[in-house]
């Protein structure tokens, strides 16, 4: 079983100043979870909504996915998190309603026995910055799924403006403790890091329409991305994670993986919405 613990966002879209589309389900880990269950990989999904209908969107749009969503945590005093994406040209603008949402209101008891029965586990550092007890919790899935077995795969997934000391310092164990890493360019760089510091750990970092470079304790190798037209980019990063993953646990080497991340990534691209794609 594959285990996502972290923020569920609905998300509204526009191009510069035109009007919003959405409610779109969202949010860097649920996105993952949803392209995970749809290449068949058995995924719960651990994150917090409100009783609202925000909380049904992010539910439905899971449950489309095949997600397992038993492990919501549902507040019926805190709303289900949003957020708006302005893009201009290749530039996205992000206006985040995280703060004293449900999103962050995940605790330890909300993860029941799921770190020690995932044979995977996949985080994004944004579940670090949004706020307790969901960074808190976050860490203590990583704590436990490690230590009973489970590979463990972060994409870093935050801009280091936003992180206090003590999030980079959480931060940074996370990414020591995992077995893959899923940088996109320059993530590990600007916050101090060498991708080929990382000992055994496979260091996976995605260029967008550049590609992804796969590196590992034997050396890196660079792989093209597809040529498709792109239409919506949102969680692009996050489908290739899925990708990954479900090739991995399939068997597939490092190398492989990324390739099938590749693939999965440019069919997401190529629909509108984050959790739309119906991955082959």
């Amino acid at each position: 079983m594959l285990l996502i613990v972290g923020e569920a966002i609905v998300a509204y879209q526009r191009e510069d100043d035109g009007p919003f589309t959405g409610p779109w389900p969202s949010g860097s880990p649920a996105i993952a979870a949803y392209v995970a269950g749809r290449l068949g990989v058995p995924t719960t999904f651990v994150g917090g909504i409100g009783r609202d209908d925000h909380g049904r969107v992010m539910t439905d749009g899971l449950a489309a996915g095949g997600v397992e969503t038993g492990h919501l945590a549902v507040s019926g005093d805190r709303p289900t998190a949003t957020a708006s994406i302005t893009y201009r040209g290749e530039e996205r603008e992000f206006d985040f309603r995280v703060t004293g949402s449900a999103a962050v209101q995940v605790t330890d008891r909300d993860l029941g026995d799921l770190p020690e029965r995932a044979g995977w586990l996949h985080l994004s550092g944004s579940a670090l910055i949004f706020g307790e007890p969901l960074a808190a919790t976050t860490l203590t899935a990583l704590r436990r799924a490690r230590a009973a077995g489970a590979r463990i795969s972060v994409d870093p997934n935050v801009r280091p403006s936003a992180l206090t000391p003590a999030t980079r310092d959480a931060l940074v164990e996370v990414l020591g403790l995992a077995h893959v890493l899923l940088p996109s360019e320059g993530e590990l760089e600007a916050l101090g890091l060498d991708p080929a510091g990382f000992g055994d750990a496979v260091v996976c970092t995605t260029y967008g329409s550049g590609g992804a470079t796969v590196r590992d304790a034997s050396g890196s190798v660079h792989l093209d991305a597809l040529p498709v037209d792109a239409i919506d980019t949102d969680g692009a990063g996050d489908s290739f994670a899925a990708g990954f993953i479900a090739a991995s646990l399939a068997g597939a080497s490092p190398l492989d993986a990324a390739r099938e991340g590749i693939r999965v990534a440019a069919e997401a691209v190529q629909v509108v919405g984050p959790m739309t794609v119906r991955p082959r």
